[in-house]
């Protein structure tokens, strides 16, 4: 009798064991597959697929910094622009950081685009195209992408073509004082100033952590100020929802130090009779720059 209930007790601890056995093969085969799973996920969509928030956190605002050796090269570009149209050496005059020109101050009487003079009512189109030309041909020296950029303006005075053109190879508008190439342009033909803020394109996100509702609120309550035309300082207070109008998200440059902050911004307008423009980082909510939108 208690043999066969020592047997039957063996019996069932040797039961239970076989079962913990093959439950713990069980879970260690789901355990690979989910391993292997992960390994295959991690190959596929690259180590950024899993921590992209938190790393784009540590590298925003992207910084685009000095650089002696893009310098360099822009002041080479610069030489074999002079030396293509047969105008005489003289220094560049560049723009810090980006190294686009600013001016083509030192360059007596202008650079010659047309080689000759347009059939009479195609002046417009020949001077545009020949600007198309030069953009394209001295890209590099530009920081400009011919395909993406749009002629957003053209003034005409008595002697010249005022040309604005808009860099377009961002998700957003570039807004600020960042963005824009004016070229100036004698009726014979002639570039007479040239001031070039096209920036490199940058990784930058492209939803806004602040939403377009919070950016609008956190502006209620805001006191603005600004100058009489007596010079005595006046503030306002944005004090109703009404009073604000969240128009886009942009690309905001900021120029800081040696480098070129890159941010990505709602643009606001605020205000009634008197309105301002803000500009709200789009990631974090802070205010990254106030314009007054009147004069004084």
């Amino acid at each position: 009798m208690n043999n066969r209930l020592l047997n039957s007790s063996r019996a069932s601890r040797l039961k239970s064991g076989l079962q913990a056995a093959r439950a713990f093969r069980r879970y260690a085969s789901m355990s690979a597959l989910t391993a292997t799973y992960l390994i295959i996920a991690f190959i596929v969509t690259g180590p950024g697929a899993y921590p992209q928030g938190s790393r784009s956190k540590q590298n925003y605002p992207v910084l685009i910094k000095d650089s002696a050796d893009l310098r360099a090269k822009a002041e080479r570009d610069w030489r074999r622009m002079l030396d293509a149209y047969g105008v005489p050496q003289t220094p560049p005059d560049l723009h810090p950081i980006i190294d686009t020109p600013r001016s083509l101050l030192g360059v007596s009487g202008g650079i010659t685009l047309l080689g000759a003079k347009p059939e009479p009512g195609t002046e417009v189109f020949a001077l545009r195209q020949a600007m198309k030309i030069f953009i394209e041909r001295w890209r590099d020296l530009l920081g400009a992408d011919p395909s993406t950029i749009s002629l957003v303006s053209a003034d005409e005075s008595d002697d010249t073509r005022r040309l604005t053109f808009r860099q377009g190879n961002y998700a957003f508008p570039v807004a600020g004082n960042y963005g824009e190439l004016v070229a100036v342009i004698s009726r014979d033909g002639k570039l007479m100033q040239l001031d070039d803020r096209f920036i490199p394109v940058v990784d930058l996100p492209l939803k806004p952590s602040t939403d377009r509702d919070v950016a609008a609120r956190k502006v209620v309550g805001k006191v603005l100020s600004y100058t009489d035309i007596a010079g005595r300082e006046q503030r306002l207070e944005i004090g109703a929802a009404e009073e604000v109008t969240v128009k886009r998200l942009v690309i905001l440059p900021i120029q800081k130090g040696d480098a070129v902050e890159v941010h990505l911004a709602w643009e606001i307008v605020a205000g009634k009779s008197m309105t301002w423009t803000l500009y709200m980082d789009a990631m974090n909510g802070d205010e990254l720059k106030v314009a007054q939108n009147f004069q004084t």
